[in-house]
């Protein structure tokens, strides 16, 4: 009678486990859109153990660091960053494998790890916050962090690639601006490959520049080697070195993707296959599939029904698709993508897929045969307690696997930028941006922007509302 208290007990304790990325947006979308950035860091701060966990303190620090970062609060932002940068760190000189064999219960119990493009996006920011308050050198530092740790993400296998064209071009304004023209050349290589590579075209003012930089260090041949042809000129880009000043303008445009569950079951069968069921999110329609199955211990050569939830992109309202830019009331701009998150993240799922399916699956199988083997052991002979207990352990056997679906909140949905050339002086930038189709859905007006002799002046829209 104890041991079933016990059991039954321990099932509606971890019924009542809620699962954090479930309530996480629906808790803070509200606040983003009544109160702003500065209204959502409050929010944050006052219920970040409960929004966010210890599990999640990447994303912690991550999603303050993308809030202060639009609020203008650079210092603040790079203070946030450096803490989700360290934390990601200490957890990837962690062991993996001895941090998988202690889980029993779902993914949601393993520090999150952060995605490689939400890796690749902090260090954007962070370059961008250093330029922002006028430190080249941190900048510097930060380009050569964020060189190190796309060689340490980058993979190439078919359609896999973690790879940023946008840092790479970033970086290569960077160098420009501290006059290392060698290193700017390079980096505007890397960032051609990466544009090739990802998942946009090669933006059309990002490839002139690259051509332009590269002929002018007399590298021109290296043009040859991507699917892009080489340009013979090169206006804009020319334009802006021999003026020497530039206004670069950055904008974040709509809401990056949350992610929620796909419901998947199917026949789990012993050291032979995983054949699964779904309804796909996009389509409706239900589609099946079959996995090779590791041999699980305890299972003998039977077979188990599984059933068990994934994460599954959930695209959200984009407000602001694009931008449309007046310079000093005559001259109309219109930015070009350089990075689309929501690709980022579909990509990056699909990676992941397949690994987390048979991870999952296996977890569900093992603790199956746990739970009957308990509830085996544990019968009394009397139907009616017994029946009770049989129910307890089986919801809380059902109840441990939660869907992880962890991810940044706080990311834009796509990237768009432009580099303007310009004369020393003040100039006035009106930036509209506009909805999926072509309405102005928000105004950004700067009047009085000071631009120093041979000085890139880089400007942050952040419409991600």
């Amino acid at each position: 009678m104890k041991r079933l208290v016990l059991l039954a007990l321990s099932a509606f304790l971890l019924c009542s486990c809620a699962n954090k990325s479930m309530t996480r947006y629906e808790t803070l979308a509200p606040v983003l859109k009544k109160e702003g950035f500065e209204g959502t860091i409050q929010k944050i701060e006052k219920n970040k153990d409960d929004i966010y966990g210890k599990n999640s303190e990447f994303l912690l620090y991550f999603d303050k660091g993308m809030l202060y970062h639009y609020a203008g609060n650079n210092k603040e932002s790079i203070k946030n960053f450096e803490k989700a940068e360290q934390v990601y760190e200490d957890l990837y000189t962690k062991s993996v494998t001895n941090e998988a064999a202690a889980i029993v219960t779902n993914d949601n119990v393993r520090p999150y790890r952060a995605r490689p493009f939400e890796v690749l996006l902090m260090y954007q920011y962070q370059i961008l916050n250093y330029l922002a308050i006028g430190d080249l050198d941190g900048a510097l530092v930060e380009v050569r962090r964020a060189q190190i740790a796309s060689e340490a993400l980058y993979q190439k296998d078919k359609e896999k690639v973690n790879d940023n064209g946008w840092l790479r071009y970033l970086s290569a304004i960077v160098y420009e601006m501290a006059g290392e023209d060698d290193d700017a050349a390079i980096a505007y290589l890397k960032a051609a490959k990466a544009f090739e590579e990802g998942n946009i075209s090669m933006p059309k003012e990002a490839w002139e520049f690259i051509n332009e930089s590269l002929t002018k260090m007399d590298r021109a041949d290296d043009l040859k080697n991507f699917k892009s042809q080489a340009l013979t000129q090169t206006p804009k880009a020319t334009e802006a070195r021999e003026k020497g000043q530039e206004i670069i303008v950055i904008g974040y445009a709509g809401h990056s993707p949350i992610l929620g569950e796909m419901y998947l079951s199917g026949t789990f069968v012993s050291a032979g296959a995983i054949n699964l069921t779904y309804k796909d999110g996009k389509t409706g329609r239900i589609e099946s599939f079959t996995l090779i199955a590791p041999p699980v211990a305890g299972a003998g050569s039977g077979t188990f029904h599984v059933g068990f939830s994934l994460p599954q992109k959930r695209e959200l309202p984009q407000r602001a698709s694009l931008f449309s830019i007046n310079m000093d009331g005559k001259m109309r701009i219109s930015p070009e993508k350089v990075a689309n998150i929501d690709a980022e993240l579909e990509q990056n799922m699909k990676d992941e897929n397949t690994t987390t399916m048979v991870r999952t699956a296996t977890r569900v199988v093992i603790r199956t045969i746990a739970a009957q083997k308990a509830k085996s052991a544990t019968n009394t002979g009397n139907g009616i307690f017994d029946l009770v207990k049989n129910i307890a352990v089986d919801v809380g056997q059902s109840q441990l696997e939660q869907a992880d679906l962890r991810v940044g909140l706080f990311m834009p949905n796509s990237i768009y930028v432009t580099r303007i050339p310009v004369t020393e002086g003040t100039h006035q930038l009106n930036v509209s941006a506009l909805g999926a189709h072509g309405q102005i859905v928000g105004d950004y007006r700067l009047d009085n922007i000071k631009v120093k002799k041979g000085q890139k002046k880089i400007v942050v829209i952040p419409a991600i509302e």
